[in-house]
């Protein structure tokens, strides 16, 4: 069982009570990666959340990177919804350490304090968002780069 004081700091998880972070403990496990290391394999199925202690990896597909994550960051939130095969492999860029959320263990969570698992979806969907918006802002600006492009050729 991980120990609590490892996970309180993470940015998903501090909002919660003593009890409830050491509950949300007792449901996952510490993993540790070095450098090159795979951590998930697109493909394979995503049963487990990833909250990133330490470290820093890539989110990719073959040699295009989509994503580069760091402590306190995230990945593998689709599969707290349903398992499913994983959109992109996640490698350990450096020595990482990361705490693994299992699928089971969230649906069990939900069952047995709803108050806990609420306070950790709304961090997920928050940070999903942040996402999303930043993605549509760089959208926003390629577009606005396409327009400026089409007309100066004109």
């Amino acid at each position: 069982m991980p120990n609590p004081t490892l996970l309180e700091r993470h940015p998903l998880l501090v909002h919660l009570a003593p009890e409830q972070l050491a509950q949300i403990s007792r449901a996952g496990e510490i993993e540790s990666y070095n450098a090159g290391e795979p951590i998930v394999v697109e493909g394979s199925l995503g049963d487990a959340l990833f909250l990133i202690l330490s470290g820093q990896v890539a989110v990719h597909r073959g040699a295009q990177t989509f994503a580069t994550l760091q402590g306190g960051e995230f990945f593998g939130e689709m599969s707290l919804v349903e398992p499913a095969p994983r959109s992109a492999t996640v490698t350990s860029m450096s020595a990482t350490f990361l705490f693994r959320l299992p699928h089971d263990s969230l649906r069990q969570l939900i069952i047995d304090d709803a108050n806990a698992a609420s306070v950790l979806l709304v961090q997920v969907v928050k940070t999903l968002s942040e996402r999303l918006r930043r993605a549509n802002q760089m959208l926003s600006s390629v577009d606005m780069l396409a327009d400026w492009l089409a007309g100066s050729m004109v």
